[in-house]
């Protein structure tokens, strides 16, 4: 721990004497030593009060920003997760982390409160390891996967790319499904067995190098997976008791992108320009056959993205900086969907559509340090787009126009190294997702949503205080409250005799957060640490059925995971203990109310670095064999007049797994 320390202390000590970073935090090497880390991810997960967010699933570039940026930079991808990135990169390419609380020169924030810049090495390296691993589940199953990753660094720049090919599972178990009249009379009793294989390969390439002054930035992706759910049931009460039924359901999904990056500073002034297409094949089969009545859905999509973007800043060493950016992004989604029960095809309004949208996207952010120690970034977003959307079946074409601003500010109190107050105000609008526009089915859910044509983005303004503390060498406390006052709540409401998404008026929601990171040793575990994360939400909107308040639907109420850590150098080992807490959703239909329960998933696992090239981990995944629930209250009519038909309550317990990788790098 005193390496740490003096590690950390060496850094702060480093940092260039102006304004902005007066209160940001480096990490050397040296501290992460005592974990042995392999990859930049594992080092990043190590940071005090930190936690990877990968942003948002969106269209376009903008609104997708995570909060970890490569060498002062967002990785100029949209198909790879935060996560794969930093695992990409070996932590012997790592010079150091920054974990940057205040507006940086030259660094790409996009306005974010807190990130992480790992910034590698510029000395020659190169790296290759290979990993062969396997999951062994309490029945049997194995599931080996093979990685083999290679990259090099050097003063001009490097390369990395890498091959996955890997067979793995979905949490699969075996349980029980009753079906209970109001009076709670069995009507029906099943036993259950649910089976997810998946099935999956990558091949990764990013490269980074200087051209024309600046630096150029490449990647290419190709991605294939194939996941199947197969569920078995087997009746033993009720009018059916003795027979058997099955759901079969299978998706494939092939997806590939090219991106590219340049950029290049004039004096003080730092310009980028990026360009990145996304396309993306999705392909699902599904058959049930439950009591008799056979089931057949099949849907086919096609969505493919474009972007141009373009951004320059100036962020002086004193004084105000300033950032503006300018956006523009074509996207398409074809879908297919049919649906037949006992032979008859169902007629699913927006089961045969196109849907097209051009985006357009400019903002200006100014950054002005008020005094020592207070700091405010203002920033003026603007977002116009024009979307198509094509019925094959009716003809029916459909276009609508969006315009919106969207302002924000972010008020920093820096107490130096060991504190921060953040205050912010943002209007945010969210993106409508474009399979809403389209039908869909799930036989397995029994379910089916129309698309919905009649659509407008979700609106919210957003309010939002951080307070933040750092004690000790390494422990942090961070408090968080968020009020979010909506508009157009986007949720379940009835389209057309279907359940469909749809605005269904004002909501809000009201959101605290906890996350600390608490270092063991003073209480006498050497090289011990804890960190917790949770949020806890309430939510309110009006239901479009029954009339009443009710909460937003598929908003947990609570989220949130610990992770414990014990450090022994001396083994040459690190034992660590995750705990992800279960999650309860609520989903509110026409003439159904829907609740899902996940237990807490745990797992235990044991990292071992055997020689300086060889990496053993093993671990115990899902120890407590966590139980899911789904209760469905179902009604003979629309929920806000009609009586309860029949409760069915489905759960499963998910089987225990054992994991073992071995790695080997040179």
């Amino acid at each position: 721990m005193k390496t740490a320390v003096l590690a950390v202390t060496a850094a702060l000590g480093a940092l260039p004497a102006h304004a902005w970073s007066a209160s940001d935090l480096v990490f050397e090497p040296a501290y992460f030593e005592q974990a042995a880390p392999v990859t930049a991810f594992d080092m990043v997960a190590r940071l005090p009060g930190f936690v990877i967010d990968s942003g948002d699933a969106v269209r376009g570039y903008a609104g997708a920003a995570g909060n970890v940026l490569v060498d002062g930079v967002r990785p100029s991808t949209k198909n790879r997760t935060l996560d794969d990135i930093l695992k990409a990169i070996p932590a012997s390419q790592v010079a150091r982390i920054e974990l940057i609380r205040t507006a940086r020169p030259g660094l790409d924030q996009k306005g974010a409160q807190l990130l992480a810049n790992v910034v590698r090495i510029t000395a020659a390296s190169s790296v290759h390891a290979f990993t062969l691993s396997n999951y062994t589940y309490t029945d049997g199953t194995t599931r080996p996967a093979f990685r083999a990753e290679t990259s090099r660094r050097g003063i001009a720049g490097g390369w990395e790319a890498s091959l996955l090919l890997s067979r793995n599972q979905d949490e699969s178990g075996n349980g029980e499904r009753v079906k209970r009249s109001p009076s709670g009379e069995v009507l029906e009793r099943a036993r259950i067995s649910v089976d997810s294989p998946i099935r999956g390969a990558e091949a990764r390439m990013a490269a980074d190098l200087p051209l024309a002054g600046g630096t150029a930035r490449g990647n290419l992706s190709l991605t294939h997976q194939d996941y199947r759910t197969h569920e078995a049931i087997a009746f033993i009460e009720g009018g059916m008791s003795g027979l058997n039924a099955r759901t079969d359901d299978r998706i494939r999904t092939n997806s590939g992108e090219i991106g590219g990056e340049w950029s290049r500073a004039f004096g003080s002034l730092n310009t980028k320009l990026l360009m990145l297409a996304t396309r993306k094949d999705i392909a699902v089969r599904s058959a049930s056959d439950d009591g008799g009545t056979p089931s057949d859905y099949v849907s086919d999509s096609v969505a493919d993205e474009r972007i141009l973007r373009a951004t320059a800043d100036r962020t002086p060493e004193r004084g105000a900086a300033w950032e503006i950016s300018s956006e523009l992004a074509y996207n398409a989604l074809e879908s297919r969907s049919a649906l037949s029960i006992a032979g008859a095809p169902v007629a699913l309004p927006g089961g045969n559509v196109t849907i097209t949208e051009w985006r357009g996207d400019a903002s200006a952010l100014v950054k002005i340090p008020v005094f020592n120690r207070l700091s405010a970034e203002m920033m003026i977003r603007s977002e116009a787009s024009q979307l198509e959307q094509e019925d094959h079946a009716s003809g029916f074409v459909y276009s609508r126009d969006f315009g919106f601003l969207k302002p924000k500010v972010l008020l920093r109190w820096s107490l130096g190294t060991r504190g921060q107050v953040r205050l912010r105000a943002e209007r945010e609008v969210g993106q409508l997702d474009f399979s809403d526009f389209a039908s869909s089915a799930s036989l397995l859910e029994g379910t089916v949503d129309a698309g919905n044509v009649d659509l407008r983005p979700q609106t919210s303004w957003v309010f939002e205080a951080d307070v933040e503390r750092r004690f000790g060498t390494d422990g942090a406390l961070t408090l968080a409250f968020r009020h979010e006052r909506i508009d157009n709540v986007l949720d379940l409401r009835p389209v057309e005799g279907f359940d469909a998404p749809g605005n269904i008026g004002r909501g809000k929601i009201n959101a605290a957060s906890v996350q600390f990171t608490w270092p063991l040793d003073s209480i006498g575990i050497a090289g011990g640490r804890v960190s917790f994360s949770g949020e806890w939400r309430h939510s309110r909107v009006r239901d479009p059925v029954t009339g009443s308040r009710r909460s937003i639907t598929a908003l947990a109420p609570f989220e949130g995971e610990i992770h414990a850590s014990l450090d022994r150098p001396a083994l040459r080992s690190t034992f660590a203990l995750d705990v992800y807490f279960g999650q309860k959703l609520t989903y509110r239909r026409i003439n159904e109310v829907r609740q899902t329960f996940a237990e807490p998933y745990a797992s235990l696992k044991w990292t071992f670095n055997a020689t300086p090239r060889v990496t053993i981990e093993t671990s115990v995944q899902n120890i407590l064999s966590r139980k899911h629930d789904r209760d469905r209250f179902v009604y003979a009519g629309p929920r806000g007049t009609g009586d309860i038909q029949f409760e069915e309550n489905r759960w499963y317990r998910s089987r225990t797994g054992a994991f073992i990788s071995i790695r080997y790098q040179y």
